[in-house]
């Protein structure tokens, strides 16, 4: 039985398709909410300094923190054959800012008109100072009705213009997008579930080779399309797994052991014992269906579009090489690193929408280097001087180069993030 405890350091940054890093939020940072965004604006656009509607500036910024707890389970079947069960379960959460910029040095450039019913039917019908938004320049003209008033958005506006949509005191409806309020969030559950067998189908004094094959169960939380802010752990695909292991006792070559040692084989290391181990990893993603937004643009993810799409998401490849040193009583040192590579996403629908932002960049890549300082007391154990037969280790994990996808909303993107791992082992 194991039990690995996963503590992450703030994620702030994700690799984007060029190897950069760039902050989670950026598509909703530092960006113009003019026209392009909010169609509402476009009749406005030639009234304006520069022919582009905007209520302002937004600044959002998200910060991620995970805790895991995975409980996995091995059972030997034989000597060779082994099943083996993993379960983990997640405790996630997003701080976010989330505020707009609408006073003088933004790119405000229009104006929400707050004035009563009763004020607007001085109007005459059809005046552009009835209209909900109004440009600057209109301010001056439509205030000699008395009662005109104009105020600048707020993020209050905007957060209604995003999600049920943004009333005026006239009662004039501004529809919006449905999305939810953009807002700190957290949310805890259980994880993609692993099932596996391992088989060893070759041992000897200074090597062995085995293979796993298995599936993962698509069992975690998946990506909310209608929360901006919410944090996902699973990408709602179940997949088929192919692991290649490989063993070899480097320190046979200068510390020859008798045959019985089978140093290549056995659980059991010695003081001394340097292993080499390799594995490829291979999953096999299934097609399934999900309910997406469909952006026009991929640094945009601000639209109505919503559509359950037919969904391939990339079989996903790794190579991981290894080693492990043991020391005297019962410690040892680990060192590991891991290049995975996953192929493009394959998304279809029947909406017309823009479907290729969708998979755009999809085509992510990761490098991982994992060192770590274990314990065991099998030793102790075995000379009858513990109860029990276990081990504990303390690594450190980081995911230093990467590269995937800009879109916020993909199942692909490639976190920036590093976390300390407790790990326990029992032995029965």
């Amino acid at each position: 039985v194991t039990l690995d405890s996963l503590f992450y350091l703030p994620v702030e940054q994700r690799y984007n398709p060029h190897g950069g890093t760039e902050d989670i939020a950026t598509d909703f940072n530092n960006r113009h909410l003019d026209s392009t965004i909010f169609s509402l604006l476009t009749p406005l656009n030639p009234f304006v300094p520069g022919g582009n509607a905007s209520i302002g500036d937004s600044h959002v910024k998200y910060k991620y923190l995970y805790n895991i707890e995975d409980l996995g389970g091995q059972y030997g079947l034989t000597d060779r054959l082994t099943i083996g069960i993993d379960i983990p379960y997640f405790w996630a959460s997003n701080s976010v800012e989330a505020g707009l910029n609408s006073g003088p040095g933004s790119s405000a450039n229009v104006v929400l008109n707050t004035s009563s019913a009763a004020t607007l039917a001085l109007f005459p019908p059809g005046s552009s100072c009835r209209n909900p938004v109004l440009p600057f320049a209109a301010i001056g003209p439509c205030s000699a009705v008395p009662g005109f008033t104009t105020r600048r958005f707020s993020t209050t506006d905007v957060q209604r213009l995003l999600g049920p949509g943004l009333v005026t005191n006239a009662g004039t409806r501004i529809p919006g997008f449905g999305f939810k309020k953009i807002q700190d969030w957290n949310g805890d559950g259980l994880g993609d579930i692993t099932l596996g067998g391992k088989y060893q189908y070759l041992r000897t004094q200074d090597a062995a080779l085995a293979l796993t094959l298995g599936a993962r169960l698509a069992t975690g939380r998946r990506g909310d399309p209608d929360d901006l802010s919410d944090v996902y752990w699973s990408t709602g695909a179940n997949a088929i797994l192919l692991r290649l292991h490989g063993d070899y006792a480097l320190s046979n070559l200068w510390n020859r052991r008798p045959p019985s040692a089978q140093t290549g084989a056995s659980a059991i290391s010695q003081p001394g014992d340097l292993v080499l181990n390799g594995t490829f990893r291979y999953d096999k993603v299934l097609p399934d269906y999900a309910t997406r937004r469909v952006p026009s643009d991929v640094t945009d993810p601000i639209t109505s579009n919503r559509e359950r799409v037919y969904r391939e998401l990339g079989d996903r490849f790794e190579i991981e090489v290894g080693a492990k040193y043991d020391l005297p009583k019962g410690f040892s040192l680990s060192a590991l690193y891991r290049y995975g590579w996953k192929l493009s996403d394959v998304v279809v629908g029947h909406r017309g929408f823009a479907y290729q932002t969708l998979t755009q960049d999809s085509d992510s890549t990761e490098q991982i280097y994992i060192v770590g300082i274990g314990y065991s007391t099998v030793p102790l154990y075995l000379e009858k001087k513990f109860p029990i037969p276990m081990g504990i280790s303390l690594s450190y994990r980081d995911r230093f180069a990467g590269s995937g996808p800009h879109s916020s909303g993909s199942p692909s993107q490639i976190l920036n993030s590093q976390y300390i791992n407790l790990g326990l082992q029992v032995l029965f």
